[in-house]
């Protein structure tokens, strides 16, 4: 059986896409005859006795301090548990040289992009994760458009990068056949390059009458939300826009079902769950039409220009004129090309291709 020690130590928020997609790429995988020894200072795998669980206090303020101590402990439990493979479910591994294959996975490539106002991970993604990537035998991404960049941005050779779409909790979100209310919705108003605001702003330039929902917020990067808040406030907005700053699960699907539709205005995306988990609650999508959401929900999303307002109206309007019945048979025929099990067997193949 292949030992494997999947480095866990993750250093984001746990409400994040890619804590979510880690979790449940780690938990899905444990079907498959691995021996998988847990590195991880989270607790959400306790109960999984199919882990072999090596809890780390590591409950770190900065970045660079977690980045140092996971060298530290990487080190240590490659020693003690000599696996055949070490598996990083996230950009962040073993930076020095190894004699077993390493595996991470890069998400998306926002922080070298659109988004380098985070200095410290800016620099690290500059500057340290071309290292990992030279010491890692293969790279995972979630879309083809993330691979491009990625091969491009680090001058690596294709075949090194595998694409492998991320999968949906089809139990947990579902279609509860709730009465759709009159609201839109937005999930995961985190950072700038969401472009929250440019949908803010189209409510007032077209005077939307109906409620947009705008779910999610990241403490340590509360100026966006503030300025989202201001925002609605200059705008006389305050009766239709609506901020829920954190929500459960139970919740979000709520919300999910009950939406006309979920909108997602994003610069940029490795992927995008949300979209994913709407559409697995029976709920249209209105996206951007960036290169990634093209990629993954080019046949059943909607889609308007960032660069033209009216085609958002067009957006909604075509949202209006949606013939249900065919949305509903095409949505659950996508919907069978995205799931966890098949996420999982795909990186096990990766993982027995690696040794």
């Amino acid at each position: 059986m292949i030992r494997v020690l999947v480095n866990f130590l993750y250093w984001g928020s746990e409400e994040s896409g890619i804590f979510r997609a880690g979790s449940e790429l780690i938990k899905y995988l444990s079907n498959y005859p691995l021996e998988i020894f847990l590195l991880t200072n989270k607790n959400i795998f306790y109960e999984k006795a199919n882990f072999k669980i090596k809890k780390i206090n590591l409950s770190l303020k900065n970045k660079e301090t977690h980045l140092i101590y996971t060298q530290f402990y990487i080190k240590r439990f490659l020693s003690e548990i000599k696996p055949n493979i070490l598996f990083n479910p996230f950009h962040l591994g073993y930076l020095f040289n190894l004699n077993i294959p390493q595996i991470i996975i890069i998400y998306d490539n926002i922080q070298l992009t659109v988004f380098k106002k985070r200095l410290n991970t800016y620099l690290y993604h500059k500057f340290l994760l071309p290292c990992l990537i030279s010491k890692s035998k293969i790279i995972i991404t979630p879309s083809q458009a993330s691979k491009n960049e990625i091969v491009s941005f680090f001058k690596i050779p294709e075949k090194k990068v595998k694409v492998v779409y991320l999968g949906v909790d089809k139990e947990k979100f579902k279609n509860l056949n709730l009465q759709k209310e009159n609201f839109y919705l937005i999930v995961n108003a985190t950072f700038p390059y969401k472009n929250v605001d440019y949908v803010i702003k189209i409510w007032r330039k077209f005077n939307i009458k109906e409620n947009l929902i705008i779910v999610g917020y990241y403490h340590k990067y509360i100026k966006y939300h503030n300025y989202l808040k201001e925002l609605t406030k200059k705008l006389n907005l305050e009766n239709r826009i609506i901020f829920y700053p954190k929500v459960t699960d139970e919740e979000l699907i709520e919300l999910y079902n009950k939406a006309k539709a979920l909108i997602s205005p994003s610069l940029k995306e490795g992927f995008g769950l949300p979209p994913l988990e709407a559409l697995a609650c029976g709920t249209p999508i209105i996206l951007s039409d960036i290169p990634v959401y093209k990629e993954i929900y080019g046949d059943i999303g909607i889609f308007f220009d960032l660069n033209n307002d009216e085609s958002f109206l067009f957006a909604l309007e075509k949202l209006k004129n949606l013939n249900l019945n065919e949305f509903e048979e095409k949505r659950k025929e996508f919907l069978k090309k995205f799931d966890w099990q098949k996420t999982a067997e795909e990186v096990y193949k990766i993982i027995k291709d690696a040794l």
